[in-house]
């Protein structure tokens, strides 16, 4: 390849529009169909002339299905929006936690079914167990070492490294998921001024002279901008599918802990194939800390601060104090000190883009103050096997073919998005039998400010960066807290 081609190689297929039938999802085929039965009960009743009597129940059911609300079909979006209502109703929609209550054993302090989810200590690395879905999670921090700064080449090749290791997740049995995770937190300088200190001191340095004073100036403003980028890897088990391993292992929990282990030893060794280096497992105590951080992000220096000795937060304090979707407000979710606001990137660049695209997303700034955004990125990517890719593949063409026969009929032509359709079809074909692997993925971004107003002006600056990276989002309106959960908690989550 030349440089040209390396320097952009990437180009994701855009979000299919075909729908069920003629684009329309399940929602809005509904709606189409209730205004076909009452055509039907008008004209039976009543001959030709119930077509008109009817038109005032009939046409706007109908008309309702092909509005659409925040790039959303209206019908999904109202099914949505009585769901939060029929949750504020019933109290669901806030919660409070109160330590002197008394807790059933074996429960977090994680809202809803998710209190039931177990984390186990396993020589040092927390598995998490989810007995919901019969699933066990590790996670691993995980980096590449001055990624942005290689050239293009270098950058290619890395990618081309990683691409086995994804791909390996669809070829056996046992994968449930994978989460890939980045998380900017605002953070201390404290090394910095630890470094400062210890020198001062041995070198017996003049603290009052005007170099020194000027130091700690520039210390006390960069304080401020201060940012932490991390980057997690969550690898996710389907106990059921494992069974005969477990089974074999012995049964039971001391078998889940053996197998997750195991295939922690695995991951690590596939990634340090790839030239990615895993900075360590994370223990129940750090799964707790990013738990606690997210929901709490004042409380982010406490953390960043304590030696290694007490390291991370008690699995006791893992959740939020306070979590609330307010009345009246569908697209933010409030926490302890934090207000947040959840997207779903629903467009990927479909033009060539640069391996890193994703760069202006992690450096994302505020547009007014220039202080980094605090957020969550999570790509969650559930492998497929070759089997159900080449019949999921079959399946979308009956689909198109459908479509294009009905387009015929009404002597509609196919347009250049159907074509695209088509040809995003035909070469996933093409790469699934040449080796590639398939996931069936999404993206969730999570953006945190102190308030309201501040927070307007991340998702603003945020807009901008997603816009510069090819990316567009959609806000999960009626569903803050469930989006929350997913990102703020590193255990292997996805929405439904």
């Amino acid at each position: 390849m030349t440089a040209q081609d390396l320097a952009r190689p990437v180009r994701l297929p855009r979000r299919s529009r075909q729908g069920i039938a003629m684009g329309m999802d399940g929602w809005q085929l509904t709606c189409v169909a209730i205004a076909a039965i009452i055509i039907l009960i008008a004209v039976n009743r009543f001959g030709p002339p119930g077509l008109l009597y009817a038109v005032p129940i009939y046409l706007p059911i109908g008309a309702f299905a092909f509005v659409t609300v925040h790039g959303d079909s209206a019908p999904h979006q109202v099914g949505l929006w009585l769901m939060k209502q029929f949750r504020h109703a019933t109290g669901a929609t806030k919660q409070l936690y109160r330590p002197e209550r008394p807790h059933i054993a074996g429960t977090l302090n994680l809202p809803g079914i998710r209190a039931s989810v177990q984390i186990w200590d396993v020589e040092g690395v927390a598995c998490v167990y989810n007995p919901r879905d019969r699933s066990a999670s590790v996670t691993a921090e995980v980096d590449v070492e001055g990624f942005l700064m290689k050239d293009i080449p270098e950058r290619f090749d890395l990618a081309q490294q990683w691409s086995p290791v994804l791909a390996s997740f669809t070829q056996r049995p046992g994968i449930k998921r994978a989460v890939l995770q980045e998380r900017t937190i605002p953070t201390t300088i404290r090394a910095a001024r630890a470094h400062y200190d210890s020198v001062t001191t041995r070198r017996r340095v003049n603290t009052d002279s005007a170099v020194n004073r000027n130091y700690e100036q520039v210390m006390d403003h960069a304080e401020p901008f201060a940012v932490s980028h991390r980057n997690y890897l969550t690898f996710t088990l389907d106990l059921i599918a494992l069974g005969p391993q477990l089974k074999a292992l012995g049964g039971g929990e001391a078998a889940i802990k053996s197998l997750a282990a195991l295939e922690a030893r695995n991951l690590a060794d596939a990634l340090r194939a790839a030239r990615i280096n895993v900075r360590g497992w994370l223990s129940p105590r750090d799964i707790a800390a990013l738990a606690r951080v997210a929901f709490d992000p004042e409380f982010a220096a406490n953390v960043q601060n304590r030696d290694t000795v007490a390291q991370g937060v008690d699995v006791l304090a893992i959740g939020p104090m306070y979590l609330e979707e307010p009345r009246g407000k569908n697209g933010v979710v409030y926490s302890d000190s934090g207000v947040h606001t959840t997207m779903w990137i629903h467009e990927w660049p479909r033009s060539d883009a640069a391996i890193g695209f994703v760069e202006p997303v992690v450096f994302a700034r505020m547009p007014t103050t220039g202080e980094a955004i605090t957020h969550i990125l999570s790509i969650v990517l559930t492998p497929v096997s070759v089997k159900k890719a080449m019949k999921r593949i079959e399946d979308d063409k009956k689909v198109w073919r459908g479509n294009e026969k009905l387009r015929a009929k009404r002597g509609a032509d196919g347009s250049a998005a159907d074509a695209a359709d088509w040809e995003a079809l035909e070469r996933q074909e093409e790469e699934i039998v040449a080796g590639h692997g398939e996931f069936r993925y999404g993206a969730y971004l999570t953006v945190t400010a102190p308030d309201e107003e501040k927070l307007d002006q991340a998702i603003a600056g945020m807009r901008n960066a997603l816009a510069r990276a090819g990316m567009e989002p959609q806000i999960l309106y009626c569903q803050q807290a469930e989006a929350l959960m997913v990102n703020a908690l590193p255990i292997g989550l996805g929405m439904k």
